[in-house]
């Protein structure tokens, strides 16, 4: 086949896997596109000399892309069929034919249809059919978009080797299946089956909110008011006093019977007598101290404690006094308050 592209405007075809798509118009290619067009051409056709089908098939195919001419096409056409793509032959090869009898190439057109003839003779034709259609539903095959009806029944030429089938339609389960596709000519069969309805999602529901957390209480610190510590020591300080002031005064008692047992005979009273009795009034007299200052430690003891307020439990407004008073013949103590 001579190597001349020769130029036609229009339609082109590309083919995917056995399915043919006519391109819509395209703006006609600038210089810059026919330069590369030219050199993907020339590359491709060289590779397909050398056997290179892998290689060559790709740039004739972008070639065509590029600046879509008869010659193009008729050598992507023989290369697809040395490929073993007889589907993608034969749709290159129809459209080859009717865009050179189109520009008056008689001698081409004849060709590229003789050679559509033989290729259709040995075609592998897919035969899909559906089971149930659903509403909505799509099919492709290779990734081209099929519809249900027209899918149905018909032998769509594909090309030898692995074919992927896909169905879908809104609310249902997806479908798909891989078929291996032996060279023509053959006619194998797929059901597509009724495709099963789509699990509902419902929406998640919300987790119950995790319940407030409150702060524990502030427990009291343990340690007292320094007042109220003081007010005990005061008050232990008031009993030990009382206690002194009770034995001194026990043994000014006592004293005091003997130097009266001394001095209530006819002799009067001894000098021993008299030194006891003083003995008895400084014991009298220590006691009375004793036992006031014990009272006035005793009575400030208790007023404070009293009068400090507890961290546990304040009262607003109280107001409790204690009056320590000591006297000559002995103390005593005012306890009053305001609730």
């Amino acid at each position: 086949m001579r190597s001349f592209r020769a130029r036609h405007a229009g339609a082109w075809l590309a083919l995917l896997s056995g399915m043919s798509l006519t391109s819509p118009l395209r703006a006609q290619p600038t210089a810059a596109d026919k330069a590369l067009a030219e050199g993907l051409f020339q590359d491709g056709k060289k590779l397909m000399d050398e056997g290179k089908l892998a290689e060559a098939c790709p740039k004739l195919a972008e070639s065509q892309r590029v600046d879509p001419t008869v010659g193009t096409l008729l050598n992507l056409a023989v290369c697809h069929e040395k490929e073993g793509k007889t589907a993608s032959a034969w749709a290159e090869f129809k459209e080859a034919s009717a865009l050179a009898a189109t520009a008056g190439q008689q001698d081409r057109s004849q060709f590229a249809a003789k050679r559509a003839a033989e290729l259709e003779a040995r075609l592998t034709r897919l035969v899909l059919e559906v089971a149930e259609a659903a509403p909505g539903m799509s099919i492709t095959l290779n990734g081209q978009q099929l519809s249900a009806a027209a899918a149905t029944g018909s032998g769509i030429p594909v090309d030898p080797g692995t074919a992927t089938i896909e169905a879908k339609a809104p609310g249902k389960q997806p479908w798909s299946q891989q078929v291996t596709l032996d060279p023509g000519p053959s006619a194998p069969r797929v059901v597509i089956p009724p495709l099963a309805d789509a699990a509902v999602q419902r929406p998640a529901q919300a987790a119950p909110p995790a319940p407030a957390v409150r702060p524990a209480p502030a427990q009291p610190e343990a340690t007292g008011s320094p007042v109220r510590a003081l007010g005990f020591v005061a008050g232990g300080v008031g009993l030990a006093g009382l206690g002194v002031g009770a034995v001194f005064g026990i043994m000014a008692i006592q004293k005091a019977g003997d130097v009266e047992e001394g001095c209530s005979g006819n002799f009067g009273c001894s000098r021993a007598d008299v030194e006891a009795n003083e003995s008895a009034r400084t014991t009298a007299m220590v006691s009375n101290i004793a036992a006031g200052a014990g009272l006035l430690c005793l009575g400030a003891g208790v007023a404070m404690v009293l009068l400090s307020r507890s961290p546990e439990a304040p009262v607003a407004g109280e107001r409790v006094w204690l009056s320590p008073t000591v006297a000559s013949d002995g103390g005593r103590m005012t306890l009053g308050g305001r609730w």
